[in-house]
């Protein structure tokens, strides 16, 4: 298992630290990883996190390029991830496992600020099934059985992103609806 961080200082290109999270997992693969964590945890006022739904496509489709895919599960630990349709892209995009510690943190401060009557455990434990529920939901109206199935299997229509982002991170997705670019998911972070 090897951690590879997917926060850039914010004075460098995106392109460039998502080359940097390619080298990092390259390193982790050769020095026997066959788990990936991508984590954005230690994002602060000089750092930035590339977007995470971005960092697991580009990972996944470089990882297909490189025909190391099969070696190695992606899991993403990230404070983005909140609703189920997060949690359906990116596995769709290819993470294998998803810790949305974020959620999990602003449950434990409902419980202590009294906004929610439960126990923690309980209370992430029903998170979790409806995130569940719902990406079985999405997968079964789709005619997916299976999460393997649905791991990677980009069955998304993407809308208002540029060819090249598309064509560079997120190979053979459908895209007919030009928008965003790199340089401007850069400047949203």
């Amino acid at each position: 298992t090897a951690v590879v961080p997917i926060v850039y200082y914010k004075g460098i290109k995106l392109e460039k630290a998502i080359e940097q999270v390619f080298v990092e997992v390259d390193k982790a693969h050769k020095d026997g990883a066959n788990i990936i964590i991508l984590s954005d945890r230690g994002v602060d006022e000089y750092h930035v996190q590339i977007p995470s739904l971005l960092a697991v496509s580009a990972v996944h489709q470089y990882l297909v390029k490189t025909k190391k895919r099969t070696t190695l599960s992606l899991v993403l630990e990230s404070g983005e991830p909140r609703s189920v349709h997060h949690f359906a892209t990116l596995l769709g995009y290819g993470a294998c496992a998803i810790n949305p510690y974020l959620a999990q943190f602003s449950i434990k401060k409902l419980i202590q600020d009294g906004l929610l009557k439960k126990d923690y455990y309980a209370a992430v434990n029903d998170y979790n099934n409806a995130v569940l529920h719902g990406i079985v939901k999405i997968a079964s109206k789709m005619g997916i059985s299976t999460l393997q199935s649905y791991q990677g299997s980009q069955i998304f229509e993407a809308v208002g992103i540029s060819k090249k982002v598309i064509d560079e991170y997120f190979t053979n997705t459908v895209s007919r609806v030009e928008g965003i670019t790199i340089e401007d998911i850069a400047e949203d972070v």
